[in-house]
């Protein structure tokens, strides 16, 4: 028995690592800070993204998966990480080409600022996210509750997000370790090459907003 919820353990956390693990908005910031302010306001990010992923746990047991699924709600959800993310893209960029661009590697940045509330934001705003909790995490913890108890399922989810939470910690780790030997030419080109690919992202779901709205 032991044996079994071991295996089922492994395997739900490489589950999570694999859903985190994909270039995506949150791992590009979290680059990007970890860069610019070190391993804090790196992980802070992540855990705010974490954050949002157990609030989407938290409202598919409660039953509002149909709900999201609607167009309307779809539509809405596009339309805000269009907005989202495109914001935070075109700060980065502005922040990279700025003159006052600078950063003491030898110093991380312990300022918690807004690095949480950012992170927490890119996650629920993001479509995609939102796509795969709602729609195939949904339907699979439908399926599970019916052959399932509920502490069967709260434990497949709890090692998902530990897997996430280990992806994350390995990224501001390395991040972290690897600053140091970063020059601020070479962090100038990464934080704008990180807000430009936001900025691709935040317009990706611009045009698939435009897309279900015309379709």
């Amino acid at each position: 028995m032991f044996v079994e919820w071991f295996l089922i353990a492994i395997k739900q956390i490489i589950l999570g690592i694999s859903l985190a693990a994909p270039v995506g908005p949150i791992n590009i910031e979290m680059i990007k800070k970890g860069l610019t302010k070190g391993f804090w306001a790196s992980w802070l990010v992540g855990l705010g993204g974490m954050t949002a992923d157990i609030l989407f746990m938290l409202l598919i047991l409660i039953g509002l998966t149909p709900f999201v699924q609607m167009q309307a709600v779809t539509v809405s959800l596009y339309a805000t990480g269009f907005v989202m993310l495109t914001f935070v893209g075109f700060q980065s960029m502005k922040q990279a080409v700025s003159r006052s661009f600078s950063i003491d590697v030898n110093k991380p940045s312990i300022k918690r600022d807004k690095s949480f509330f950012t992170g927490f934001f890119i996650a629920l705003m993001n479509p995609l996210n939102i796509v795969f909790w709602f729609g195939v995490f949904g339907s699979s913890l439908s399926e599970s509750l019916q052959s399932q108890t509920w502490l069967s399922v709260f434990f497949h989810s709890f090692f998902i997000i530990f897997g996430i939470l280990l992806w994350n910690l390995n990224i501001s780790s390395s991040i972290h370790f690897t600053r140091k030997f970063i020059t601020p030419k070479l962090l100038r080109f990464i934080t704008l090459g990180a807000g430009f690919l936001l900025l691709l992202f935040g317009c990706q779901f611009g045009f698939k907003c435009i897309s279900l709205l015309i379709g």
